[in-house]
């Protein structure tokens, strides 16, 4: 498997998420070990949670590859999945 990041996630991991200890390699221990992982129907695309870190990877597959595209990180992150899976949009 070959995972890959968007230019989005590489410039969110040295502006914003770096100052939190995450790094590209947790952001593949996430996708790899996920506490959950939803569908995201309006996306398209698949989310990792990993809640004991308020985080959220948004990913997409092709085959056995991988590649991500975002991260969400927020100390609401419960209230936004309950609101999300709530609207039908995470499934």
């Amino acid at each position: 498997m070959v995972i890959k990041f968007s230019r989005h996630i590489t410039d969110k991991l040295v502006l914003e998420l770096s100052k939190m200890g995450i790094n590209e390699e947790f952001l593949e221990e996430v996708v790899n070990k996920p506490g959950e992982v939803l569908y995201d129907s309006v996306t398209r695309r698949y989310v990792a949670l990993r809640m004991e870190r308020n985080l959220a990877v948004v990913f997409e597959k092709s085959g056995r590859d991988i590649f991500i595209i975002t991260a969400i990180h927020s100390s609401n992150l419960e209230d936004v999945v309950q609101r999300r899976k709530k609207s039908g949009r995470w499934l």
